[in-house]
């Protein structure tokens, strides 16, 4: 468990020049993942307050990062995208993970790889299930 919450914890900081604080990362990378949505349903996909998640809304968008747009289905509700900008943004942070994780990995041997991946694969399933299985309880 330690070594879970470590490496958790240092994939959340910051790298260096990055200047996406932790909840704006993981709105922007959802919004990259499901497309645009109503600010409501981005607070439920990433499991936020809707009061957290509209504060960070409208930061976001005053940095350019996202953009409203008009519901198509109810026109008096918007939607939120990311922007051309937004979506550099976290493709530059994700590349900057995912080049940390490689280098911590390089050294490792295909099969300690392909089992680490399994196991975690694994782990990351059954975690989903028993958090699926609580909500329904």
């Amino acid at each position: 468990m330690h070594a879970l919450l470590g490496i958790g914890r240092l994939m959340r900081q910051r790298g260096q020049g990055e200047t996406l604080d932790t909840g704006s990362f993981w709105l922007l990378k959802t919004l990259a993942a499901s497309g645009p949505l109503r600010a409501t349903d981005l607070a439920v996909c990433a499991n936020l307050d809707a009061s957290t998640v509209s504060r960070h809304v409208a930061q976001l968008h005053s940095a350019g990062l996202i953009e409203r747009t008009p519901d198509p289905v109810d026109g008096r509700a918007q939607r939120v995208k990311l922007s051309d900008a937004g979506a550099e943004r976290i493709e530059t942070a994700l590349r900057a993970r995912r080049a940390l994780l490689e280098k911590s990995l390089e050294s490792w041997d295909s099969r300690d790889l392909d089992q680490l991946d399994q196991l975690l694969t694994r782990f990351a399933a059954d975690v989903e299930a028993l958090t699926q299985t609580m909500e329904r309880a």
